[in-house]
């Protein structure tokens, strides 16, 4: 059955969000990726699955991606991917080591239509009434990506500056 899709990433494609971190124990965000985005996304077991996890028994190098699904109704869907690479040092006796994370956010759309008349139905709906109900969506899913990107980083105490008020006239 033909599908009409939309796809919007929750950061712009050059904003995409890359945490580097060299100190003690990169491998251990294995353990916490899923307790971060289950908690955060508010979602359960089935929503989320490991996709790949390698790691060198040589060099103590490793790779890993997890996904993450948040259905939100009918037709729209939030995706969520944590990608990490790094090392951990396996003669070291603390196990520094080092790490980057990438993660991204996509709000996600399908409309399932069987001929172009019913597609065209389905674009004037989308443009006229569901456009605003998909922004509404797609700053909750926003705010979601940013809770989960802090909660990376407080796991390994990376802490951005507050931001300076602007003075009161």
């Amino acid at each position: 059955m033909p599908t009409l899709k939309y796809k919007d990433e929750l950061t712009h494609e050059s904003d995409n969000i890359i945490i580097s971190y060299v100190g003690k124990e990169p491998f251990r965000i294995r353990r916490h990726v899923e307790n971060i985005l289950k908690t955060t996304l508010e979602i359960d077991s089935p929503k989320f699955y490991l996709h790949y996890i390698n790691y060198d028994l040589t060099d103590g190098r490793f790779k890993a991606e997890w996904q993450a699904h948040k259905p939100w109704d009918r037709w729209t869907s939030l995706s969520f991917i944590v990608r990490c690479w790094g090392q951990q040092y396996l003669g070291d006796p603390e196990k520094n080591g080092w790490f980057k994370m990438k993660f991204i956010g996509s709000l996600d759309t399908s409309y399932d239509y069987t001929h172009s008349i019913q597609k065209s139905l389905w674009w004037s709906y989308n443009y006229i009434f569901y456009n605003k109900v998909r922004s509404a969506i797609f700053e909750e899913g926003r705010d979601f990506y940013y809770r989960a990107l802090i909660e990376f980083k407080k796991l390994y105490g990376i802490y951005q500056k507050e931001p300076t008020l602007a003075p009161k006239l």
